[in-house]
């Protein structure tokens, strides 16, 4: 599995650039405001998402981990495949997207060439409760998060009771207690 590249990019497409590493080229599909930002001949390093079906390996690149981390999310969405998860993510920086899904502004995912009405109710209500606060929200903060909604809180839910759990003295272990006491009937 394939989960950085570093080199060059040797071409840039409408959809994918030409990313050279060690004398192998790599086509790499990328979202609108990724290839913007990229330049023939400039020395690049993607996060890689490699999508392998029985037939096709299909690579897809981010300029950041969060970037990746989001686009994730958006394949978790029922019906969302990796190629509509791009285009979305093409619709402008991907923190605009996320504000779109947690304001539930289903006329700018719409807006994305093959994105339905359909398509973009779904993301919105799976991933609005998923995303609240999630860009101020620090690595310890996240691990606690997650801990909390794998044991079935909400999002939101985590994120209330990570800020009634007292500051952010203790180890991980120790405020996840406190959150769960916090959550505790």
């Amino acid at each position: 599995m394939i989960g950085s590249l570093r080199g060059t990019v040797r071409e840039i497409h409408p959809s994918f650039v030409l990313l050279e590493v060690g004398g192998v080229g790599y086509s790499v599909s990328v979202a609108l405001p990724t290839l913007d930002a990229l330049g023939a001949g400039q020395d690049a390093m993607l996060y890689i998402y490699d999508h392998v079906r029985e037939d096709v390996r299909d690579l897809f690149g981010f300029l950041s981990y969060d970037e990746l981390d989001f686009f994730k999310k958006l394949l978790n969405v029922p019906g969302v495949g990796p190629k509509a998860a791009l285009s979305m993510l093409s619709a402008g920086p991907f923190r605009d997207v996320q504000g779109a899904i947690m304001s539930g502004d289903l006329a700018r995912l719409t807006s994305v060439p093959g994105v339905g009405m359909k398509t973009a109710q779904k993301v919105v209500l799976e991933l609005k409760g998923k995303l609240v606060g999630e860009q101020t929200v620090s690595q310890p903060e996240r691990e606690i998060m997650d801990a909390l909604v794998s044991l079935g809180y909400s999002a939101v839910q985590a994120r209330d009771a990570l800020a009634h759990a007292g500051g952010e003295s203790g180890d991980t272990s120790e405020r996840v207690r406190r959150a769960l006491k916090y959550l505790a009937p």
